[in-house]
């Protein structure tokens, strides 16, 4: 039996977890395949531009040896990103693809969160021929918040929750709706009187300027609505 994940079907994209990046989804519904990477990267354009960033197809990416037998920075994905403007992305791959429409619809907070990982994986690889086995605590939440991160806005009359990460989407696409996130407490205020678009844009400054430590909510997370 295939994997729900690995079959592409848009109707999919319509539930309501989808809600708020629906202009994105709606520009691939009549795609009657997995998008090309190229296609997708073009869908995406006017987004992903805002922040000098393009989509473009590569393998899972795996860092690259130096002469000197230590790892090439400049060969980890979140470095390839800050330093290329390049996200690397898979082909037929829903997690990818998931990533690309957070990317669109967050690009702002997307960008400060890879920059964030950059750091760290330069400084794991530093003078070392393999990553370390393990991440370090602040690895791991940065890691969470880019996979599994549920953003609670509260703006001057009424609260709202905005999904970020993208695996949680990747778990909506294939029917898993029984999941948990990391809980990020945003003040955006007058929010509830901006447009769709304008809040989702509010939203995105919000995140890319927070200090991480101080509204990441402590816990083991909470459900996903």
């Amino acid at each position: 039996m295939a994997d729900r994940s690995s079959v592409w079907d848009p109707a999919r994209l319509r539930h309501r977890r989808f809600a708020r990046i629906a202009d994105l989804v709606a520009r691939l519904a009549h795609e009657p395949d997995w998008p090309a990477i190229a296609v997708l990267d073009a869908q995406l354009r006017p987004e992903l531009a805002q922040v000098g960033m393009r989509l473009v197809e590569a393998p899972k990416t795996r860092p690259q040896l130096r002469p000197d037998g230590t790892i090439d920075p400049a060969t980890l994905y979140e470095v390839q990103i800050v330093e290329r403007g390049e996200i690397p992305t898979r082909p037929r791959n829903a997690h990818d693809l998931l990533n690309a429409l957070v990317w669109a619809a967050f690009p702002r907070a997307k960008l400060a969160l890879s920059r964030a990982l950059a750091d760290v994986q330069r400084e794991r690889a530093a003078g070392r021929a393999k990553l370390p086995p393990t991440r370090s605590r602040a690895h791991d939440r940065l890691a969470l918040i880019d996979e599994g991160a549920l953003v609670c806005v509260t703006g001057t009359a009424t609260a709202s929750t905005w999904i970020f990460g993208h695996a949680i989407y990747e778990h909506a696409y294939a029917g898993e709706l029984a999941v948990r996130g990391i809980a990020i407490d945003l003040a955006v205020p007058e929010i509830d009187a901006l447009a769709p678009l304008a809040a989702r844009a509010a939203v995105d400054h919000a995140l890319a300027t927070a200090e991480l430590a101080r509204v990441v909510r402590a816990g083991p997370g909470i459900a996903v609505d």
